[in-house]
């Protein structure tokens, strides 16, 4: 019976999200796996905590959603959360004297 207690409270003690991995850092995804990935953290868990189950070292450049807003690695995660991992992305307007060039196509 003590078994079953310490599985319940185990459980308990954890919670469950739900990650998306975009872009390059889809290397981390489960070997054959595809789409959102389920991942089992300690209850109180963040943001950082979760990268660090995953395997991404915590210095590296990574832009986190969770449910929709940008999140910092100190942010608490919730049971079912939505969680996206993304490469920060570069571009926009050229600094001054910085070559441009035009877009052909479609």
């Amino acid at each position: 019976m003590s078994q079953i207690k310490n599985r319940a409270q185990a459980e308990a003690a954890t919670i469950t999200v739900n990650v998306t991995f975009f872009a390059d850092l889809r290397r981390f995804l489960p070997r054959g796996a595809d789409g959102p990935q389920r991942y089992s953290v300690a209850a109180g868990a963040t943001v950082a905590d979760l990268l660090v189950a995953i395997g991404i070292d915590y210095a590296a450049d990574v832009t986190v959603a969770v449910d929709g807003e940008l999140a910092a690695r100190e942010s608490p995660l919730r049971d079912g959360a939505e969680v996206m991992l993304l490469s920060p992305m570069e571009g926009g307007a050229a600094a001054e004297g910085e070559a441009t060039y035009p877009m052909n196509g479609g």
